[in-house]
């Protein structure tokens, strides 16, 4: 008697950012037949590809096959595929189950989970709400992932009930998620700004999958009172709502929220102080958002004022969000490349109080560039243009009014005619407001060509 076939699994995208290795690892050490497949070929995924080596995967890159998904038991989607692509549809045409990591981890995991998203600061508050977690001496371990770091997923045999997981969630992810009702038990909402419009179609439907943030009854929200968007969500929250805030204008309840130079928490027993401004080093004013909704999700996770005071005051923030990278001929360089919204490009551009040469452009979203070329006027003493937005985003820095526009081919290019516009005391300011597909693999791919062609200067 021949032993049992073993159950297929179809592992759609395996990408470069640790979500398709995790779970194709997860899946083979499960004892699942896998088959991965891509659109890239080999010779782009070589690392991933080499990084499965003797798991015994099959493949199949370079393209997609139907019958891939429809002769299989398990199909698991890269998040990043939009709704209604033609493969996904023929699995689920077929009765396969479909899955993806995400999906995979929260249900599984055992831990308690805090989610947070937002279109700008979601990376710096989720690992800034862990660094404040890892100072508590909770009785478990504190672990950081999701849309940030590398795929849980193989850890989440060994997560417990007392470990804390803070999970950064993209919009990609919690489509996914809020159709299958898995929320967290914390969440946090920085902010909605418009953002991958060519995936959701309008800002509604993008700011419906960001509230699958939202716990159910009996969990906690984190939410930003100053955001219309996010402050509409949270009303009809069924759960507890903890508002945080830039000033001490908002909604009656628990708040977590800057008066004056102090951070304060204001619960029903009263308000008491958590940290000061002095205890913050990251740069720009919009850090104090980030810094109040870390906070409060790191108490509502169990921390103690004073442990994220310790958490705040060394964090030093993290690569390629408004990160200095030294002074050449006198001009500040500054990465920030994880800007890939015109509305965090705004953001940045406002951190500065001397004249900056702005590097802007790269793959279209289909965003309205208002927002940056708005904050750019009277702040930019030149803009330099690249990439596949760069004509459209040079006509309307010049209409707004600013006189030093230059188009340039690459982001290579930019830097080279930025330093010959550049000054002494000037800040020379990636943040692109777009994202980096046109011309790189991603935002760290695109960080590092920066920092090559500074460092010819240097």
């Amino acid at each position: 008697m021949s032993p049992p076939s073993r159950p297929r699994a179809t592992v759609m995208g395996l990408g470069l950012f640790g979500g398709g290795l995790g779970v194709a690892r997860h899946l083979c050490g499960e004892g699942w037949d896998v088959l991965v497949t891509d659109l890239k070929g080999e010779a782009e995924l070589a690392r991933s590809v080499a990084a499965l080596a003797g798991l015994g995967v099959r493949w199949r890159l370079g393209s997609h096959e139907e019958s891939d998904f429809r002769d299989t038991d398990l199909v698991v989607v890269n998040p990043a595929v939009p709704p209604g692509n033609r493969y996904v549809e023929a699995a689920r045409a077929a009765g396969v189950r479909i899955d993806t990591e995400i999906g995979m981890f929260v249900r599984g995991c055992r831990g308690r989970i805090v989610g947070v998203t937002g279109s700008a600061g979601k990376s710096t508050t989720s690992a800034l709400a862990a660094a404040c977690l890892e100072r508590a001496k909770l009785p478990g371990r504190v672990l950081l992932g999701g849309n940030i770091g590398k795929s849980l997923l193989e850890e989440m045999p060994s997560i417990g009930r007392e470990d804390v997981v803070v999970l950064e969630l993209s919009s990609f992810q919690l489509h996914w998620l809020r159709r299958e009702g898995l929320r967290p038990a914390v969440g946090v909402l920085t902010n909605i700004a418009p953002n991958h419009l060519d995936w959701h179609g309008t800002v509604e439907r993008y700011a419906e999958d960001k509230s699958g943030i939202v716990p159910e009854a009996g969990g906690v929200l984190v939410a930003l009172a100053e955001d219309p968007r996010v402050r509409t969500i949270a009303s009809a929250a069924p759960c507890r709502v903890v508002w945080t805030s830039r000033n001490d204008d908002l909604p009656a309840g628990d708040a977590v929220f800057w008066r004056g130079t102090s951070l304060v928490r204001r619960t029903a027993a009263g308000e008491t102080p958590v940290l000061g401004r002095d205890d913050v080093r990251l740069l720009g004013a919009h850090a104090a958002w980030n810094v109040a909704s870390a906070a409060a999700a790191a108490i509502e996770a169990g921390a103690a004022a004073e442990a994220v005071r310790e958490g705040v005051r060394s964090f030093e923030g993290l690569k390629h969000r408004l990160k200095p990278t030294g002074t050449v001929r006198g001009v500040l360089c500054v990465d920030d490349s994880k800007s890939t919204t015109p509305e965090a490009a705004a953001l940045a551009l406002a951190a500065f109080d001397r004249p900056i040469l702005l590097l802007a452009g790269g793959y279209d979203k289909g965003l309205d560039p208002r927002p940056m070329v708005e904050a750019a006027v009277g702040r930019a003493r030149a803009v330099l243009c690249y990439g596949k937005t760069g004509p459209a985003l040079a006509d309307a820095f010049r209409d707004a009014g600013i006189d030093d526009v230059v188009l340039a081919e690459s982001l290579v290019e930019a830097v080279d005619r930025a330093f010959v516009l550049a000054a002494p005391g000037d800040v020379l300011l990636l943040s692109p407001g777009h994202a980096s597909w046109d011309q790189f693999a991603n935002y760290e791919a695109r960080a590092a060509a920066f920092a090559e062609a500074v460092a010819a200067y240097g």
